[in-house]
């Protein structure tokens, strides 16, 4: 479980922390809620960013989005070389923690510095080009000018899960899912095996597929749980390829469809249920943006209770103050986060309803209803002014 990002010179975000220092972690599910362009997305492609960084792919994660290097980097940097950091607190175990610390260059292209740190003992370091590895109880393994493009733990091998390194390494290659590119018309395909849905979700029947028959039965009886009108979904075996289709109920003459005929909702709560039930074989994270797109509010309702009581850890963004009434008083005040530009038009979080305006009325209101009720221009004036109550903290405790 990813439980802290902190990061500087992506986009907007530049001395960014969700949720900040000094609070909370994040928990199961988080809810992004602020204004257009306050980096609710950004959130959600930084952390897709570092999944094709895992990978030493980043020429692809910019080919997919018709963007150059430049597009990248924040103006509010001032560093010498133009450098992404990145620093993200993933709990392994409940007795375990590691910290992720990445600086890549976004000019050179290459990884300038990374380390792992796991309950406090340094597991992988890389500076300079040089990078050292330690696993189990032997003697570090140490290699020399090496020209990474991403992380080390694409360029070498590290041993097998439980490994921890190993674990960090399958979360960002394979166990991160991001809607932010999801096609319906591209999920409706046939697609051979595969280990994750695909960017577009091109890959999602043979991601289904490869999960086995226990869990596509789980998956289908989820989805009739959205959709009573159906009798199951099922994964069909076209030789190397695979596809969904469905059985109607006899309401509907239990007619057989076929996945170029599946609803755009249907297809985005179908992709969703396989991640999700998919965490049973490896803990996932999903990222959603605009959670609500294409699906019917009773529909949605379904979902949000779902995936809040899920074991797949969740972070999602919204415009919509439905998505918070689904929530309870005590969810919302763990999950939402209001993300803002502050007056530096740096992006900036805090818990939403640690704002007074949205504190006050909670309790009296839904949480949905408070967000309807409360103007966005208060609760900016009211988060600079916690950020720049906790920087004056910070700063007499650093004297």
């Amino acid at each position: 479980m990813i439980r802290r990002i902190q990061i500087d010179n992506f986009k907007s975000l530049d001395g960014f922390s969700l949720p900040p220092v000094g609070t909370q972690p994040l928990a199961n599910f988080t809810c992004l809620i602020g204004a257009n362009g306050s980096g609710k997305t950004s959130v959600l492609q930084v952390l897709d960013f570092l999944c094709y960084f895992m990978r030493g792919d980043i020429r692809a994660w910019l080919k997919d989005r018709g963007w150059e290097d430049d597009r990248l980097s924040s103006s509010f940097d001032s560093s010498p070389v133009d450098l992404f950091k990145a620093s993200i607190l993933i709990q392994l175990d409940p007795s375990t923690q590691a910290e992720w610390s990445v600086h890549y260059n976004l000019y050179t292209s290459e990884c300038y510095e990374e380390k792992i740190v796991i309950n406090g003992d340094t597991f992988l370091e890389v500076k300079d080009g040089d990078v050292t590895i330690l696993e189990g109880n032997g003697p570090p393994r140490i290699f020399t000018e090496l020209s990474l493009r991403g992380s080390a733990l694409e360029a070498l091998q590290v041993g097998p899960a439980p490994n921890p390194l190993r674990v960090i390494k399958e979360l960002f290659s394979n166990n991160i899912a991001t809607f932010e590119l999801f096609s319906p018309h591209a999920v409706k395909r046939h697609s051979p095996h595969s280990k994750n849905m695909g960017k577009r979700g091109e890959n999602l029947a043979g991601f289904a597929a490869d999960l086995g028959t226990a869990i596509q039965r789980r998956i289908s009886d989820r989805m009739r749980e959205f959709y009573p009108s159906i009798q199951n979904v099922q994964v069909a075996d076209d030789r190397e390829l695979k596809s969904f289709f469905l059985f109607e109920s006899e309401n509907f003459l239990r007619e057989v469809v076929y996945s170029p005929h599946f609803s755009d909702g249907f297809t985005r709560i179908l992709a969703i249920v396989t991640q999700v039930e998919s965490s049973n074989v490896s803990n996932r994270v999903l990222l959603l943006d605009e959670v609500e797109d294409g699906i019917h509010p009773e529909v949605m309702a379904k979902l949000i209770d779902y995936l809040v009581n899920s074991n797949t850890q969740v972070i999602a963004t919204t415009h919509s103050p439905l998505i918070l009434n689904y929530l309870t008083d005590d969810q919302a005040r763990k999950s939402v986060l209001f993300l803002y530009r502050n007056w530096e038009g740096r992006s900036r979080s805090c818990r939403y309803f640690d704002l007074p305006s949205a504190k006050s009325k909670l309790g009296i209101l839904g949480p949905g209803e408070v967000y309807v009720d409360t103007s966005i221009e208060q609760l900016i004036r009211e988060a600079e002014e916690m950020e720049r109550g906790a920087s004056a903290q910070a700063g007499a405790v650093a004297q």
